[in-house]
C-alpha cells in the first residue's frame, strides 16, 4: 500500500561523460586498470565460466549478449582458482567479480564497482552488494549482488548495470550548482506537499539511466543532483535535477504505501507527522498495558506478530533492522515505531490508507487492524534495507508484490480464517479487499506479462509506473508457487501443500528479497526465485521437486517475457485516403531547418540553449530527435506565459482537398495528479483574418490533445509522452486560405519540469 500523495514525474535524459577502462581487483573495493579491451575481456570471462563450472550453469544474457545473471544450480560447482575457503566473504566476492565480472560489463570504459553491504541470507549464504560507478559517479539502480556460500564458492551473481561509459574516472564539473538544484527540487516537490515546509537533503551527484528500470529513455543517460525532499514523515520524494540543464528529470514518491512504540494521532489533521519515539496520550510503549484505543492495540499486537514472523523465518530482529532512536524512557535504544489514526491537512479525514515512510509505519483510522496490511508495510522496510528495490516501473511492482506476499503469509500464520483461502489483500479493512493474489484480474490487475490488464502507465505516471497494478503478476506467481494450480498451460504443485503456515514460500521469498538488486525486473525475479530455491534445498523442508514447481510458476506468469502493452499509442499515419496522392506543402526538416520557423528565447533548435523568460537564466538543452539528429524544443517556463513556435512563411492550402498538419512530439510537462499545470497547444493562423490564430483542439485529431489545463477548458498535450509519438490534425476546413501553423507552450506559473520537443513538422495535401 502507499500514501496516495499526488505524484509529479518527468523524464528527460542525454549522453553522460566517458572514463578509463576499469575492473574490480580481488581484495579491494577500488578499481584497478585493465589493459585489454572490453570485448576480449568479456569473451574470456564468459569462457572461464564455462571452464570453471562442473555441470551446467544458469546463465542469462540481455539483447546485446551481456551476461546479466549467473546461477549455480544445486549439485553443481563453480571452482574459481583465486578463491579459498579462508578468504573473507568480501574478498571472495571481489575475486569472483575479477574473474567473471567482465562478462557482465565491469570492464567497460569508466566503470568501477564499490562495495556497499554484506547480508546473510536464509539459506546460509551471504550476499555482497557492489554499486556501479561510471565516470566516478554512482549509478541509480546500478548494482551487482554476488551470493557466496559458506565455503566462498559462487552461488549466483545478478547485475543490473547501465550501459553508460566514460572517458575519465573523474566526473565533469556540474554546470548547475548544488544550491540552485536544491531550490528547484524543493519547488517541484512542493506541488505534491500541499504547501508544507520541505527540506531537500542532497545525496550528491549520480548517474540516471531510466532504461535500467524499463522506463522511457529518449535522451539516454544524464548526470544529476539527487535529493530526498521531505517534511518529516508524510512527504518523502526523490527529486533528480539535471546538473547541466537544471531541469527536473524525476520527482518520485518514495513512500511505500521488537521494541514497540505506538503513538495515537487522534484523527487530528496536521501538516506533517513527527517520528513516534515515545508514546503520547493513548499510545503504548513495549510492555505497557492495553490502551483504550483499539487502533493502538492492533498496531502494537500486529507489529509484534510481524516481528516474530521475521525472527522465525530469517532470524531477523525487526527492531534493530527498522527501528529509530527512542526518547524518554526509550532513550538509548531503538524502537519499532507505529502511528495510528493519522490525518493530513488538505486530505480527507479519517485518512483511508497506510504507509511506510522509511522511519516508521503510519495508519489511517482502522487500517492498523489488518494483519496483512501491517506486515505489508513492515516488509517495505525489509526490502528498503536489503535489495532496496526502486519504487518505479518493474522494480517497483516487484517491491509492492513482495510486501503483498509476506503480508498475506503473515495473514495465514497469525489467525487462520476461512476468508484467507481467497488470498485477498486487505480483506479486514473497512473498504474491503484491494487486491487478489489468487486471481488478480478480479481487481483489474494483470496475472501474466502479456495480460491486457498490464499497465503501460502512460497517462502521467500516477502510480510510479504501475507499481500497484503490475504487482499482480508477481502476486499470481507467489500464489501458484505456494498453492499450485493449472494456469496458462502449466500445472503446478504448490510447495506449501499440507502446510498452513506457508513456511516454504515465506523462506523462499525472504531469500529472494535478499538476493535481488534495486533495479531488478520481472525476468530477474524469475531467475532469482529459481536460484533461491536451489540454494534453499534442504532448508525449511524445501526439495528439488519444489524448485521444479517454482520454475513452472514463473513460466505460467511469463516473468521472462517483455510485456506486450506499449507505453504509448500508435503513431498517427502520414498517409492519404485511397485513390489520392500525397503532396508535401511544408517540411520543417528540409533545407535550412532553423530558418523555417520563428520563435522567442524560450524556443531553440537542439542541441542549444534557451533563456527563462523574464530572467537571465539559461538552460542547456540536449539533442533529442527522430530524424536528422536535431529538432525544435520549447522550454516549460516557471512563469505564467504562452510562447509560440510559428512557421515563418504563410502556406496556401488548396481548396476542396484533404489537408493535414502532421508532426512528431516528445513532451515532459508539469502536472500534479490529474491536474495539468502546463502543456502544449496547436493553433493555425489565417493570415488574411485579423481575428488571430484559431485553436485546433476541437478539430479531427489522431493522437490529439487530451489533457485539460488546470482551471481552464483548454485541452493541451500535457504530462509525459513516454517517448516520441506522432500526431495529425485535419486542417482541410481552411482550404483556399494562407495559413501559419503555430505550436504554443502554455504555463500557469508553477515550477517548470522540462518542455516540448517537436520534429518533422509537415503540412501535406491529398489530391
Amino acid at each position: 500500500m502507499s500514501r496516495r500523495a499526488r505524484i509529479t514525474t518527468s523524464l528527460a535524459v542525454a549522453a553522460l561523460v566517458a572514463s578509463t577502462v576499469a575492473a574490480l581487483s580481488p581484495g579491494s573495493a577500488t578499481a584497478a586498470p585493465v589493459t585489454t579491451g572490453r570485448g576480449d575481456a568479456a569473451g574470456r570471462a564468459t569462457l572461464l565460466l564455462s571452464q570453471d563450472g562442473h555441470g551446467r550453469l544458469s546463465i542469462s544474457k540481455d539483447a546485446h549478449g551481456t551476461v546479466t545473471f549467473v546461477g549455480v544450480p544445486h549439485g553443481v560447482n563453480l571452482d574459481n582458482p583465486a578463491v579459498t575457503a579462508g578468504m573473507s566473504t568480501v574478498g571472495a566476492a571481489q575475486a569472483h567479480l575479477a574473474r567473471y565480472g567482465a562478462a557482465m560489463g565491469t570492464t567497460r570504459p569508466g566503470v568501477s564497482l564499490v562495495e556497499e553491504s554484506v547480508e546473510p541470507t536464509v539459506s546460509g549464504n551471504d550476499v555482497v552488494r557492489f554499486s556501479q560507478h561510471v565516470g566516478g559517479l554512482p549509478v541509480i539502480g546500478g548494482e551487482v549482488a554476488v551470493k557466496v556460500g559458506p565455503d566462498n564458492r559462487l552461488a549466483s551473481m545478478l547485475a543490473t548495470f547501465s550501459g553508460a561509459t566514460a572517458r575519465t574516472t573523474t566526473a565533469p564539473r556540474a554546470l548547475v550548482g548544488r544550491a540552485t538544484a536544491a531550490r528547484t527540487a524543493r519547488d517541484v516537490a512542493s506541488l505534491s506537499a500541499q504547501g508544507l515546509p520541505l527540506t531537500a537533503t542532497s545525496q550528491g551527484r549520480w548517474v540516471f539511466d531510466p532504461s535500467l528500470f524499463h522506463a522511457p529513455s529518449a535522451l539516454g543517460t544524464r548526470s544529476v543532483w539527487r535529493f530526498e525532499v521531505a517534511d518529516g514523515a508524510g512527504v518523502r520524494r526523490m527529486v533528480l535535477v539535471d546538473d547541466r540543464s537544471g531541469r527536473v528529470l524525476l520527482n518520485l514518491d518514495l513512500i511505500n504505501e521488537a521494541n514497540r512504540v505506538v503513538c495515537d494521532a487522534q484523527n487530528i489533521q496536521v501538516s506533517t507527522e513527527s517520528d513516534c519515539t515515545n508514546k503520547n496520550a493513548n499510545g503504548r510503549n513495549e510492555g505497557d498495558a492495553a490502551s483504550g484505543v483499539s487502533d493502538v492495540n492492533s498496531a502494537y499486537d500486529l507489529a509484534g506478530a510481524t516481528s516474530d514472523f521475521y525472527n522465525q523465518i530469517g532470524g531477523i530482529d525487526l527492531t534493530q533492522r527498522l527501528g529509530i532512536p527512542g526518547s524518554g524512557p526509550n532513550a538509548g535504544q531503538k524502537v519499532l515505531a507505529s502511528t495510528v489514526r493519522v490525518c493530513f491537512t488538505g486530505a480527507t479525514c479519517p485518512y483511508a490508507n497506510a504507509f511506510w515512510n522509511g522511519r516508521g509505519m503510519y495508519y489511517g483510522a482502522t487500517y492498523a487492524g489488518g494483519d496483512d496490511v501491517v506486515a505489508h508495510e513492515m516488509t517495505h522496510g525489509i526490502t528498503e534495507t536489503s535489495s532496496n528495490l526502486m519504487y518505479w516501473f518493474q522494480s517497483g511492482a516487484i517491491n509492492e508484490s513482495m510486501s503483498d506476499v509476506m503480508g498475506e503469509i503473515l495473514d495465514h500464520r497469525h489467525t487462520l480464517e476461512a476468508a484467507d483461502a481467497e488470498w485477498k489483500m486487505g480483506e479486514d479493512l473497512p473498504i474491503g479487499a484491494i487486491r487478489s493474489m489468487k486471481d488478480p484480474t478480479i481487481y483489474g490487475d494483470p496475472d501474466k506479462m502479456t495480460s491486457a490488464l498490464y499497465t503501460a502507465d502512460n497517462t502521467g505516471y500516477n502510480d510510479n509506473g504501475g507499481v500497484h497494478t503490475n504487482s499482480g503478476v508477481g502476486n499470481k506467481t507467489a500464489y501458484l508457487i505456494s498453492q499450485g494450480g493449472t494456469f496458462n498451460g502449466q500445472t503446478i504443485t504448490g510447495i506449501d501443500t499440507g502446510d498452513a503456515t506457508l513456511t516454504r514460500t515465506a523462506t523462499l521469498y525472504l531469500e529472494t528479497i535478499q538476493s535481488l538488486t534495486s533495479g531488478s525486473e520481472f525476468a530477474d525475479l524469475a531467475r532469482v526465485l529459481d536460484q533461491s530455491c536451489n540454494d534453499l534445498v534442504g532448508t525449511a523442508g524445501i526439495t528439488a521437486a519444489n524448485c521444479t514447481n517454482v520454475h513452472k510458476a514463473t513460466l505460467a506468469t511469463e516473468l521472462r517475457t517483455t510485456p506486450t502493452k506499449a507505453p504509448q499509442p500508435k503513431d498517427a499515419p502520414a498517409t492519404c485516403p485511397k485513390k489520392t496522392k500525397k503532396k508535401v506543402l511544408f517540411d520543417s526538416e528540409k533545407g535550412n531547418a532553423g530558418s523555417k520557423l520563428t520563435h522567442g528565447k524560450s524556443w531553440t533548435r537542439t542541441p542549444g540553449t534557451v533563456t527563462e523568460p523574464g530572467t537571465s537564466t539559461r538552460y542547456s538543452i540536449p539533442r533529442n530527435a527522430v530524424s536528422g539528429g536535431t529538432s525544435w524544443f520549447g522550454l516549460e517556463q516557471s512563469s505564467k506565459r504562452s510562447l509560440a513556435l510559428v512557421t515563418k512563411k504563410g502556406l496556401k492550402l488548396p481548396k476542396k482537398q484533404k489537408t493535414y498538419l502532421w508532426f512528431r512530439q516528445w513532451r515532459a510537462f508539469q502536472y500534479s495528479g490529474i491536474n495539468y499545470l502546463s502543456g502544449g497547444t496547436v493553433e493555425i493562423d489565417d493570415v488574411g483574418n485579423r481575428a488571430g490564430p484559431v485553436s485546433l483542439q476541437k478539430k479531427k485529431w489522431v493522437n490529439g490533445p487530451k489533457q485539460k489545463l488546470y482551471s481552464s477548458r483548454t485541452k493541451v498535450f500535457g504530462g509525459v509522452s513516454a517517448g516520441w509519438v506522432s500526431s495529425r490534425v485535419d486542417i482541410s476546413f481552411l482550404g483556399g486560405k494562407t495559413v501559419k501553423p503555430r505550436f504554443t507552450v502554455r504555463t500557469l506559473g508553477y515550477p517548470g519540469f522540462y518542455g516540448w520537443y517537436l520534429d518533422d513538422i509537415r503540412v501535406y495535401t491529398c489530391h
